[in-house]
């Protein structure tokens, strides 16, 4: 497997894990009344969780685009 291929899939795995924290963070903020100080507390990780998967959606995307123009 190429080095290419190996960020691709160690990326891919990243987000999905991001990805299946998020969710969990969205589980259990819907049972919270939303004046919970811990559903402040929750957001603002699900915040940051977005955005690093926005960087790494970024990331992966760049890497698709080399290995397509390598062919």
């Amino acid at each position: 497997m190429s080095e290419l291929q190996d960020d691709f899939q160690a990326t891919v795995e990243n987000i999905a894990q991001d990805a299946r924290q998020l969710e969990a963070i969205e589980r259990e903020k819907a049972d919270l009344d939303a004046a919970d100080p811990r559903a402040i507390t929750l957001s603002q990780r699900a915040e940051q969780i977005a955005e690093q998967l926005h960087h790494k959606t970024m990331a992966e995307r760049d890497l698709t685009e080399t290995a397509a123009a390598e062919g």
